[in-house]
């Protein structure tokens, strides 16, 4: 068994840095790929709609949008703010883990003027 998922892995480890270009097959993936993590997307956030849903990858939430503040899992309900902005909102850890963390994204420079 153990033979069979180190097989596994260097097949997939071989298939993701054959890929041509910068953009990969398991990492570097685009807006709209199919995704199982966020490590995996450029933008850092794979995000699905419902616990069923195929989750895929999508760029960060923009000002005055519904954010999540962090993940447990690595998939996102609501993805997180734009460089520079912050999720005003829900941080406890039952809220992670219950997905229920949403929040806003406001510009902190701006709600201290």
């Amino acid at each position: 068994m153990e033979k069979v998922l180190v097989l596994l892995l260097v097949s997939l480890l071989a298939v993701a840095y054959a890929a041509p270009g910068p953009r990969g097959l398991i990492i570097n993936l685009e807006d709209g790929e199919i995704c199982l993590n966020s490590m995996q997307c450029k933008s850092r956030c794979c995000q699905h709609d419902t616990i069923l849903g195929i989750a895929r990858c999508t760029h960060k939430a923009m000002e005055n949008s519904e954010c999540s503040p962090k993940t447990l899992y690595g998939i996102y309900y609501r993805c997180p703010c734009e460089r520079g902005l912050t999720c005003e909102g829900d941080r406890s850890i039952i809220g992670a883990i219950t997905n229920t963390n949403y929040g806003i994204c406001l510009d902190s420079r701006r709600s201290k003027q």
